[in-house]
């Protein structure tokens, strides 16, 4: 797919697209309600980026986006009577700013594509990373069976960790941080990473409960 050099944006807090995923998305401000319009037009894609803390007081930019976002194509446009939209999402590629172009009535940002490297034909790490979900599940973590189900059918290793991550990180920096990592085995590490720090704090809360379950009945 030809990602067009100029693309329109939506700058959201605290939300971070990946490629492959999907982002429903409700269409309401002005601004966005023209974006919409015009996108359907034409190659019916637009950007995701998440708005980034402001940095100093002197931050004169509206709404600052990170450097890296994500294209994503439209899928399902519905248009509600009240004039606002239902939107889903499709995350397409990964693109780092180069200069936003416009900003009335909507963003426009000048991007250049950001590729994946995988150095490797396998990623080894992706069965320790499969593994460690099982464990979130039965740990009582965010990952369910339609996850594990879904990802089991990915064959390819990108689509699998960027869509583990988009489900499973819930920290937008921490987030934001693996969208930008370039190399797929260091955001691979990312992920893991996490879901063993999440598996660790739900074993300990598990302890904890039974230890206090145990000491209610000897009281008893």
């Amino acid at each position: 797919m030809i990602l067009p050099s100029l693309i329109p944006v939506m700058t959201l807090k605290g939300v971070v697209l990946f490629p492959e995923a999907m982002l429903p998305l409700r269409i309401f401000e002005t601004r966005y309600q023209k974006m919409l319009q015009d996108i359907l037009k034409s190659e019916r894609m637009f950007a995701v980026f998440a708005e980034r803390e402001v940095s100093s007081p002197d931050e004169e930019l509206n709404e600052p986006p990170f450097e890296v976002g994500t294209v994503g194509l439209v899928r399902v446009s519905k248009q509600n009577p009240d004039g606002t939209s239902f939107v889903m999402l499709q995350g397409v590629s990964r693109v780092r700013v180069r200069s936003i172009v416009q900003e009335s009535p909507y963003r426009i940002l000048e991007t250049e594509a950001l590729n994946t490297i995988k150095v490797a034909e396998k990623l080894e790490i992706r069965e320790k990373i499969f593994d460690a979900m099982v464990q979130n599940k039965k740990l009582g973590g965010d990952v369910t069976q339609d996850v594990l189900d879904y990802l089991c059918t990915l064959e390819d290793d990108i689509a699998f960790v960027d869509l583990a991550a988009f489900t499973l990180c819930k920290n937008t920096v921490r987030k934001q941080a693996m969208l930008e990592v370039q190399r797929l085995h260091k955001r691979a590490e990312m992920l893991f990473d996490d879901i063993m720090q999440d598996n660790l704090q739900l074993s300990l809360r598990t302890r904890c409960t039974n230890e206090n379950q145990d000491a209610e009945n000897d009281r008893n």
